[in-house]
């Protein structure tokens, strides 16, 4: 199985890398696609950020930074010509920092965002309802599946920690009767079994509501989707 490189391309698109792991990581992109499109898109990120941030550095470590850049400047394959751009003599390294700490952020999230699209598609013999975000929450998705062995049916979920207080609750709404149909406190992706049945035309819904859960949703929707 490739390891892909995820919680580096952010260092790298920004030139932080030592010379052995700027090479490695390099060294991958130029076979994989997928990993080389992530990093020229952090790249343009590091760019559009930095070149909007600019102040003054000490001396030492302006002249710290030109040293760094030279050095993987030459190090680097040219597969990496993309990102020879040099690191901008203005940043400072509070704001290298963060800048990384943003981007791994976003690089994780590309990752969860993947396994979540593995999880789904590893899903067979079944039928699988996408459940829309509604937009009461960011960072919310959801999968209906209904397995054609007669299983219980269940969702697959990528959700961020519930609001304090708050749980996931999970219903199977036919006509205007909401049927509780499980919970979870999990963050993430997960699965939640349905306890309640699902029949063609229910709507499926995911709502955060007082740890523990209710018997009728008091909140808006998250996720729905008809099944």
């Amino acid at each position: 199985m490739t390891d892909h490189p995820l919680d580096d391309l952010a260092a790298y698109a920004l030139g932080i890398l030592d010379a052995d792991e700027s090479a490695r990581v390099a060294a991958h992109l130029a076979s994989c696609k997928t990993c080389r499109t992530a990093a020229e898109s952090l790249a343009e990120t590091v760019w559009t950020i930095a070149e909007t941030q600019a102040r003054d550095v000490p001396p030492r470590v302006r002249a710290a930074i030109v040293e760094r850049a030279r050095v993987e400047r030459a190090a680097r394959p040219s597969v990496a010509s993309f990102f020879r751009r040099p690191v901008p003599l203005f940043v400072p390294v509070a704001l290298a920092a963060v800048l990384v700490i943003a981007l791994v952020g976003y690089g994780n999230a590309r990752r969860d965002a993947d396994r979540y699209a593995a999880v789904v598609a590893q899903t067979v013999g079944a039928k699988v309802v996408p459940l829309a975000a509604t937009g009461a929450v960011g960072g919310v998705r959801g999968s209906l599946v209904i397995p054609a062995n007669g299983a219980a049916p269940y969702l697959i979920l990528d959700l961020p920690a519930a609001p304090a207080g708050k749980t996931w609750e999970a219903w199977v709404i036919r006509g205007d009767t909401p049927l509780r149909a499980g919970i979870t406190d999990e963050r993430g992706i997960t699965t939640l079994t349905l306890s309640a049945a699902v029949a063609s035309g229910d709507t499926v819904a995911v709502t955060a509501e007082p740890a523990g859960g209710l018997d009728a949703p008091t909140g808006s929707p998250v996720l729905a989707g008809k099944s």
